[in-house]
């Protein structure tokens, strides 16, 4: 099931990008639909026991690493690539 922020996040590690093996695995996709908010979605890799759990870390990953705007931004967990490894696809709304 899709999580969307704002929730709770969990604590992220100064070095996220190496304990949890989080990083962007695709091009970011634009989509300008003819009526309601443009979105933009990403595919990133993490690390995470579970699929609620990989989707929170992406949120909490991208909301500490960077400075996008996450209001009713959805992460959802693709598939599992790998023991403890999930593929999750971020969604923004937004002007792009």
């Amino acid at each position: 099931m899709p999580t969307t922020y704002p929730v709770t996040l969990p604590p992220v590690p100064d070095d996220s990008e190496t304990a949890w093996h989080a990083q962007r695995i695709s091009d970011t996709v634009i989509e300008r639909p003819d009526e309601g908010w443009p979105s933009a979605t990403t595919l990133f890799a993490i690390d995470a026991s579970s699929a609620v759990e990989a989707e929170l870390r992406v949120l909490a990953w991208i909301n500490h690493s960077y400075e996008d705007d996450l209001r009713q931004a959805t992460t959802s967990a693709e598939h599992q690539a790998g023991p403890h490894h999930w593929h999750v696809s971020l969604r923004i709304l937004g002007e792009f």
